[in-house]
C-alpha cells in the first residue's frame, strides 16, 4: 500500500463471532436501528441470532421515545430471542398486554424488572406470571400493584428467590386512626407462597408487626431483608431477636441514599433533619441511571403481522 493511502475495509465481512462480541455489547435500541441496519449481513446477524436477545436491558427507553414505539421495539427483542431469554428490564411503558406477549414466547425467564407501569394491573400480572414458572428475581416498583398480587405471584414462580415490590408515596401520619395504614395483604401472600426467597424487598409497604413475623417464619432462606419507610412497623424486642437471623437487614428509618429510585421518594415535614429529607425536583433521569450499571454476568426476525414489532424488520430483507 503506497503511503498516505487508506486501508479500505468492507465491514460486512467481519466474523460472525467477532461481530457478535461486539452487538453483545450493544442495548436493544442500538441493534434494532443503529448496527442491525448497517448493511446485510450485519441485520442477519442481529435478527438471527438469538444469544443477542437473552438479556434485554430497556430501563430507560420509556423516557426517551414514545410508548408505541418502545412496545414495538420490545417485542421485536422477545421474538429475536426465540424463546431464549433469560431477562427482560423496562420502565414506564410495560403494559398488561407486553407482559402477556413476553410470557407466552419466554418460558425460560428468569429475571424480570419494570418500574413506573401505571398500565399493569394485578389481574394482568397474575395472568401473566402463569407463562413464567422459572422466573427466579421480579422486580415491581412504583407500579400500583397491591392486595393478592404477592400471592398471585407466588403461586405462579414457585423458583422465586429475590423479590422487590417498592412502593411510592409515603407519608408519616400523626393522627390516632394511623392504623387505617396498616395492611398485611402483601406480607401474607410472600410468607405462604414465596418459601424460596433469599431477599426481599418491601420500600413503603404498609405491613405491621404480624406481617413481618409471618414473612420470617415462613421464609426459612431468608437472607437480605429491606423494610425501609414500613412505618407501621415498630421495632420491638420480639422482632428485633427474630429478624437477627437476617444478614443483610435495613430497617424503617435508615437512609435510602442507595436505592436508586429515591428522588421519586415523597417525603413529609415529619421526617425533617433525618436521612428521608429529599429534594423531589432533583434530576430523576440522572439518579436513575447513574446507579444502573446492571451486571448480566449471572445470566428472527419478526414475521407475525398482528404485532407492532415488524416495524423493526422491514428495513432490510435476510
Amino acid at each position: 500500500m503506497a503511503e498516505g493511502e487508506v486501508e479500505s475495509r468492507d465491514w460486512a465481512e467481519m466474523p460472525s463471532d467477532a461481530l457478535a462480541a461486539v452487538f453483545g455489547k450493544l442495548d436493544v435500541t442500538d441493534l434494532l436501528i443503529g448496527a442491525g441496519l448497517v448493511c446485510r449481513a450485519w441485520r442477519r446477524l442481529a435478527a438471527t441470532d438469538p444469544t443477542l436477545w437473552r438479556r434485554v436491558d430497556m430501563s430507560h427507553q420509556g423516557d426517551i421515545m414514545e410508548v408505541d414505539e418502545a412496545v414495538a421495539m420490545a417485542r421485536a427483542a422477545v421474538d429475536r430471542a426465540a424463546g431464549t431469554m433469560e431477562a427482560f428490564w423496562a420502565d414506564s411503558f410495560v403494559t398488561d398486554d407486553l407482559l402477556l406477549y413476553i410470557s407466552e414466547r419466554a418460558s425460560s425467564l428468569k429475571s424480570l424488572q419494570f418500574s413506573m407501569c401505571l398500565n399493569v394491573s394485578n389481574e394482568g400480572m397474575a395472568e401473566a406470571m402463569k407463562g413464567c414458572p422459572q422466573l427466579e428475581e421480579l422486580d415491581i416498583t412504583f407500579c400500583s400493584l397491591y392486595g393478592d398480587v404477592c400471592a398471585s405471584v407466588g403461586k405462579a414462580c414457585p423458583e422465586l428467590k429475590c423479590f422487590r415490590l417498592n412502593e411510592r408515596y409515603t407519608l408519616q401520619m400523626d393522627y390516632a386512626a394511623s392504623d387505617i395504614m396498616d395492611d398485611d395483604t402483601e406480607a401474607l401472600g410472600i410468607a405462604s407462597n414465596m418459601p424460596k426467597l433469599r431477599e426481599l424487598q418491601l420500600i413503603g409497604n404498609k405491613l405491621t408487626n404480624d406481617g413481618l413475623m409471618s414473612i420470617l417464619d415462613h421464609c426459612q432462606h431468608l437472607e437480605s431483608l429491606d423494610i425501609r419507610q414500613c412505618y407501621s412497623i415498630q421495632m420491638d424486642d420480639a422482632l428485633k431477636s427474630k429478624c437477627s437471623r437476617i444478614r443483610n437487614l435495613k430497617l424503617p428509618h435508615d437512609s435510602i441514599s442507595d436505592f436508586k429510585y429515591r428522588a421519586y421518594i415523597f417525603s413529609s415535614s415529619a421526617f425533617s433533619g433525618s436521612d428521608l429529607e429529599l429534594d423531589m425536583y432533583d434530576d430523576l433521569l440522572d439518579v436513575v441511571t447513574d446507579d444502573d450499571d446492571a451486571d448480566f454476568d449471572d445470566m428472527d426476525d419478526y414475521d407475525d403481522g398482528g404485532s407492532d414489532g415488524g416495524m423493526y424488520d422491514d428495513e432490510f430483507d435476510i
